[in-house]
């Protein structure tokens, strides 16, 4: 009885202490949700090679930890925005990975910050974070901007400590904290994944600030050549001089070839100016051309000039991106800015050689559009992302308010009615809907999963067939035609193996997965000698669908990378599992490679973030003319 009295205290106790009326409350729900339309959305996050910065580790989560940029020199400044880490997938349903819970942002001319002003305070209570940027308006001036977490993350082994995405610091719309040095309290390194100089690379999930458009272009695109060794160039005419503070180059990324973000990006260029259209006494504003540069995926390339004058820009691969059994260079966009304007917008394109078509062309790489939208100024577009965050935050708090009132009512009308049966059946009901909606998000999540898988699975294959059926048309037909029956079998085996994980009744089990491995070594070791070994005893009791879900996808890119390069004669494979862990191993007898100086597009990081994603690890032993040897360990739940 005692308790059905305080059950029935419960609305008016609402009542009281929540003043805002239910027409208020959808008043700002209605407000907010206006808003929302007005604003990009925010782009799904996209896993680069490079995450960002991770602090060292501690054995508690009270503990003070921080990381500070230089910016060289005083420099005034409007805002500080900080991304965090999107690190494929987390414990955390945010999608960060490793944000403090609570942290402060601060400014200081000296790099101890005996003085310092602070322009962000987030102590008093936990931080909701989310893959989104955080906005910081500072109209200020300094040269070491620091971000402090007074409060570490939770990490593994009950370890405390922290990481970011990226820090940016804009004057107008130019990032001055590209490229800039970082120090920090403590570092954990692992290259090219957590690094100092990974929180000032200008590289984050988000991509490009694009917002949706219904003209769209790809860009300009180089002759297609047979060898990664031959360089090309593009270049645009700016129309006069200009002393220059930036220049930012947009990767490409074709509706044709949705999976690959980045394309035709060259692993080794230079970006040089000149006042003369022959570039015979050119000057160099980057030169990577000693290493390969990392795919940057979507994202922007910022490349400072300090000042540098100059009428023309060339871009010149030294060495080119690998599209299918073919080299091309490419890009989206290129921009150049002065006094705070891009300056490059309708520039005049011209190149060693290109591939012209309705969705590519010279112009296209000045037009202010990528495949996926228009370019939008990044500053703007990072801060309205940072709204939206804030306002689908407060808009969750006004719904969950809302529907608090609304049972309140509910249930003082039903104690006026003495119907206390009627409460129990209400309680019931909101129980059954709070089922549902679980089983709702488990849903979309799943739909999402798979749309990912089958969007980077088949998509890569998809978009080369439609691209080699046109040059076969064009050309003839001869190797082109092999290579897109090779390409439709290759997607056709990736259908099946996604999809079998959606029919099988309930979770599949460690012995079906195996066989599934089996039918894929099938189909893609063709010409190979392989084996497959498995415990002969029953498997332990099945884990997640998430999974087998990246056990396959690991295994698929194993293998799809010995049958591309490797030039094995035999592959051996071995499946083992015990109550506690899950193993996987292949071994071939290829021409092996040096793990420490992989290319660009190798599979290898894929393989990381899927191990990383499983909670386990991934090793790989190889060397030239020795074959390669790599391992999956990965924990099972225990019973």
């Amino acid at each position: 009885m005692r308790a059905l009295r305080l059950l029935f205290l419960i609305p008016a106790i609402a009542a009281a202490s929540d003043p805002v009326g239910v027409s208020g409350l959808e008043d700002r729900i209605a407000a907010i949700t206006g808003q929302l339309r007005e604003l990009p959305e925010i782009p799904p996050p996209q896993q680069v090679a490079r995450v960002g910065f991770h602090s060292g580790f501690v054995n508690t989560t009270q503990a003070a930890r921080w990381v500070q940029a230089d910016l060289d020199a005083v420099r005034d400044f409007d805002s500080v925005v900080i991304v965090p880490a999107f690190f494929a997938s987390t414990e955390q349903e945010t999608g960060a990975y490793g944000f403090p819970p609570r942290f402060t942002v601060a400014v200081s001319d000296d790099p101890e910050f005996g003085s310092y002003q602070t322009i962000a305070d987030h102590t008093g209570a936990d931080f909701r974070v989310s893959t989104s940027p955080i906005f910081i308006p500072a109209k200020t001036k300094g040269r070491y901007v620091r971000f402090t977490a007074t409060r570490l993350a939770q990490q593994r082994l009950g370890r405390g400590g922290f990481c970011l995405g990226e820090m940016l610091v804009f004057a107008g719309p130019l990032n001055i904290g590209a490229g800039c040095p970082v120090t920090s309290s403590g570092t954990y390194e692992t290259l090219p994944t957590w690094t100092l100089g990974n929180l000032t690379d200008g590289l984050t999930h988000l991509g490009a600030p694009i917002i949706k458009s219904p003209r769209r272009s790809n860009g300009w695109h180089s002759g297609i050549a047979q060898s990664p060794e031959q360089a090309k160039w593009v270049q645009v005419d700016l129309g006069i001089s200009h002393p220059l503070d930036e220049v930012r180059l947009y990767p490409a990324h074709p509706p044709d070839f949705p999976e690959r973000p980045g394309f035709g990006f060259p692993p080794r260029f230079r970006v040089e100016i000149s006042d003369d259209p022959a570039f015979a006494q050119p000057r160099t504003l980057l030169d990577a051309t000693n290493a390969d540069f990392a795919n940057p995926g979507d994202n922007p390339i910022a490349i400072p000039a300090k000042g540098m004058a100059g009428r023309f820009i060339r871009v010149t691969a030294k060495k080119l991106w690998e599209r299918t059994s073919d080299y091309v260079f490419a890009l989206a966009e290129l921009e150049a800015f002065a006094d705070g304007k891009n300056v490059a917008g309708n520039g005049t394109v011209s190149s060693l050689d290109e591939t012209k078509t309705g969705a590519w062309s010279g112009a296209m790489l000045v037009d202010g559009q990528t495949s996926l939208g228009a370019i939008a100024p990044l500053p703007q577009w990072l801060e309205q992302l940072s709204q939206r965050h804030t306002l689908t935050t407060e808009l969750a708090t006004v719904q969950q308010r809302l529907a608090e009132h609304r049972v309140s009512r509910q249930g003082t009308w039903l104690r006026i009615a003495g119907g206390g049966a009627l409460v129990a059946i209400l309680v019931a009901l909101l129980l059954q809907r709070r089922q549902k909606e679980r089983q709702r998000r488990a849903l979309i999540d799943l739909r999402r999963q798979i749309a990912r898988d089958l969007h980077d699975e088949i998509g890569s294959s998809l978009g080369s067939i439609a691209l080699m059926s046109e040059l076969a048309m064009n050309e003839g037909g001869g190797d082109t035609l092999h290579d897109i029956h090779r390409l439709s079998r290759e997607a056709a085996e990736s259908m099946r193996g996604i999809v079998w994980l959606v029919r099988e009744p309930g979770i599949p089990t460690l012995e079906r997965l195996v066989e599934t491995m089996r039918q894929t070594a099938t189909s893609l070791l063709g010409g190979v000698t392989w084996k497959i070994r498995a415990p002969p005893e029953p498997a332990p009791p099945a884990p997640s669908l998430d999974f087998h879900r990246h056990v396959f996808l690991f295994f698929k890119e194993a293998v799809h990378n010995i049958a591309r390069h490797a030039r094995a004669k035999s592959v051996r494979i071995e499946v083992t599992w015990a109550p506690s862990a899950f193993t996987l191993t292949l071994q071939d007898d290829g021409i092996g490679f040096d793990p420490t100086h992989t290319s660009a597009g190798c599979g290898l990081d894929n393989l990381r973030h899927r191990a990383a994603a499983l909670h386990g690890r991934v090793d790989i032993s190889s060397a030239a003319g020795d074959g390669t040897r790599i391992r999956l360990t990965v924990p099972l739940p225990r019973k």
